[in-house]
């Protein structure tokens, strides 16, 4: 028994031994698929080529002159309107009565006036002829004695000039009241100055006074709507160009117009500097008022139906111009390019891209 347990101990011993020498074999592990790193692919942010008009502009500020423009106003002050013959709108002649004032008998003296001195006029023609009869008479009276005839036909011419003077101070006078009281009606009355369109007519009450300080009535020449603008690029300007004018929210069509064809100094004009340009409308406007501001716009150079591309693709090396590509297994690269024209964001490419290609951008 004892025996036993000593040759127990003995192998538990030898056991160890043996496992410390590495004799005993290993218990089999099973083998795992080596980890292999995968390539990491760049991200990168493409555009394209594309093909596009490329315009490089600038708005230029213009303003409104009327060719022909009068203000109207009644020439005296205090008195009731008597009417308004015109509204905005309505088309004038040279001449016409846009409206009056009460004329409080003008009319009346007019009329008596111009009958006074009609009458007068009338009686000096008969002046002469009744001194013609006087000295066909005084020739027949006197046929004998040329002496007493020449004293006679002195006195008729004596007394008829007497008498023509004293109508002559009567018809001054009478011409002298008659230009007073047209003066007197001319300033009750608005007369067009001109062939236009009344562009403004105030509203009066049946109550309503005069105020010599107060418009009453605007005429515009309607042949022509002008318009001027001030700006250092007029050399880009040529007479026939066409533009469109945007005034109050509305857009206009007009043309370049030589000013020296209508008798307009266009001032100086220094190359850098500001010079003045003068446009008409195809169409006048009578809704425009003196002054009115608008904008047109100006094309300083274009390219059209040309290589474009975004300017965040065109970068610098060395003085030259490049444009990065995604090259073969998805590397970046570039290219060299040459690019004309800036407008914006976007570049014209002359050379080094194609239509359709793509672009890293950022």
């Amino acid at each position: 028994m004892k025996m036993r347990h000593m040759k127990t101990v003995v192998l538990l011993l030898l056991c160890f031994v043996l496992a410390g020498c590495s004799i005993l074999p290993k218990e089999e592990v099973r083998r795992k698929a080596p980890i292999l790193l995968e390539t990491e692919t760049e991200e990168f942010e493409i555009s394209y080529v594309t093909r596009g008009d490329l315009e490089l502009t600038e708005r230029v500020s213009c303003t409104y002159i009327p060719i022909q423009k009068f203000n109207l106003s009644f020439g005296v002050s205090g008195e009731f309107i008597d009417e308004m013959y015109v509204q905005t709108g309505d088309i004038v002649k040279k001449g016409e009565v846009l409206g009056q004032l009460r004329m409080d008998g003008v009319e009346e003296s007019i009329d008596n006036l111009n009958y006074n001195i009609n009458s007068v006029k009338l009686s000096m023609d008969h002046l002469e002829a009744d001194r013609a009869i006087a000295i066909e008479r005084q020739k027949i009276l006197y046929a004998a004695d040329p002496e007493k005839m020449q004293e006679a036909i002195d006195s008729v011419n004596e007394s008829c000039d007497k008498t023509k003077k004293s109508y002559e101070e009567q018809l001054y006078l009478y011409e002298l009241e008659l230009q007073t009281v047209y003066e007197t009606k001319r300033k009750r009355q608005l007369i067009s100055p001109i062939d236009g369109t009344v562009t403004y007519a105030r509203k009066y009450t049946e109550s309503s006074v005069s105020d010599e300080t107060e418009r009453a009535a605007t005429v515009v020449d309607s042949t022509m709507s002008l318009f001027s603008a001030s700006t250092d690029k007029w050399h880009l300007f040529s007479p026939g160009d066409e533009y469109v004018i945007t005034c109050k929210k509305t857009d206009y069509d007009a043309v370049v117009i030589d000013p020296a064809e209508y008798g307009i100094d266009p001032g100086e004009r220094i190359e850098g500097k500001r010079g003045n340009v003068y446009l008409t409308l195809d169409t006048p406007s009578l809704e425009l008022e003196d002054n009115d501001k608008g904008t047109l716009t100006l094309i300083i150079d274009a390219r059209y139906d040309v290589l474009i591309v975004h300017e965040d693709a065109i970068s610098s090396a060395n003085g030259e111009a490049i444009a990065y590509i995604v090259g073969e297994e998805g590397l970046k690269t570039y290219k060299k390019v040459k690019v004309g024209l800036e407008v914006g964001k976007y570049f014209e490419v002359i050379e080094g891209l194609e239509e359709g290609e793509e672009v890293i951008v950022g």
